[in-house]
């Protein structure tokens, strides 16, 4: 789920605000074959550093293996589980009860942002209110993002879109506003509201309560601890390039000096380190900053980042492929 931060509790206000705007304005500059242009781009960089997950990709199957027809339109659907080909997903079977539809996607930086307040408010509201997750534009492994916030155990019903591939055929029916996107449908099954962008857990409990009549008691998901969230080069570079001057938020190089000296990230630190001594290392770091590790490859960091993790640090990234897919990718660096 799973869903974004700073250092205090006023800063992750700012960061998540920060991070709404700036996709917002994001989404109106670029038009979905551009985005889907970087995306697909950047997959085949991580593939070949042999970083970028395949799978969830959705279907490009019309029915299911009964014969019967999926449906996607925002009126009505009939989706494929996602994280069991044989279930299916359909409004109709949420009668009586309302529903909030949430799209998601592996490279949404924001979908991540969004997700843990998402997670808190559907445990808060069992019984009262319906979520289904819809991965949907995916290239990368959707299923990924729904086991690493544990949607299902959120109570999440889960689903892929279908269409060609990347399949976001249901998403399109919504005027492919961007990710993430959220549906508020009432319970005869009436799409009443919808939410273009990222929605805060304050945001999110808001429009339950006006839409649905439900009030919303859920713990802060800002206080938590998040899962460690993989990142293509895109996203890290969207949230870096949005929180600059900030102590609290920048890149970890872990490369050696040497290397770090011939190029690195804009604003990133330089800490040589393994799992067994990162800990030791980052002492001097703040546990509840934003912290994005690469190394050269992709291939060492997420052990590291998981050291941190397990020490307390709330907000850890690692940016797949490393050094090697930020500079193919052409973003910005520093000597």
């Amino acid at each position: 789920m799973s869903s974004k931060r700073a250092a205090t509790a006023a800063k992750p206000q700012q960061s998540r605000r920060a991070a709404r705007a700036a996709e917002l304005a994001r989404r109106e500059r670029r038009s979905r074959v551009i985005k889907i242009g970087v995306v697909v781009g950047l997959a085949a960089v991580l593939v070949v550093v042999g970083v970028f997950a395949l799978g969830g990709q959705g279907s490009s199957n019309r029915t299911d293996a009964s014969g019967q027809a999926y449906v996607a339109t925002k009126e009505n659907f009939r989706l494929p589980g996602l994280l069991d080909e044989n279930a299916t997903v359909a409004l109709a079977e949420f009668a009586g009860k309302p529903v909030v539809v949430n799209f998601f996607a592996s490279w949404c930086v924001y979908c991540n942002e969004e997700l843990p307040g998402f997670v808190q408010v559907a445990h808060a509201t069992t019984g009262q209110v319906s979520f289904v997750g819809v991965d949907t534009d995916d290239p990368g492994d959707g299923a990924a993002v729904a086991h690493r916030f544990d949607l299902a155990g959120a109570g999440f019903h889960l689903a892929h879109d279908i269409g060609d591939d990347p399949a976001s055929e249901l998403w399109l029916s919504y005027g492919s506003q961007g990710l993430p996107v959220t549906a508020f449908y009432d319970a005869n099954g009436t799409l009443v509201d919808f939410a273009g962008g990222m929605l805060t857990q304050a945001e999110l409990q808001q429009r339950i309560k006006s839409n649905f009549g439900v009030d919303v008691s859920a713990p802060d998901a800002s206080g938590l601890v998040a899962p460690v969230i993989p990142l293509i080069p895109q996203g890290a570079y969207e949230l870096l390039s949005r929180n600059t001057g900030t102590d609290s938020f920048a890149a970890i190089d872990l490369r050696p000096a040497a290397d770090y000296a011939k190029g690195h990230i804009d604003g990133a630190l330089n800490i040589e380190a393994t799992p067994a001594d990162v800990v030791a290392k980052a002492a001097s770091l703040d546990k509840s900053g934003s912290w994005f590790l690469y190394d050269a490859s992709g291939k060492d960091a997420e052990a590291v980042a998981n050291a941190l993790h397990d020490a307390g640090y709330k907000h850890v990234y690692v940016i797949q492929g490393g050094w090697a897919a930020w500079t193919s990718g052409g973003f910005p660096s520093a000597t």
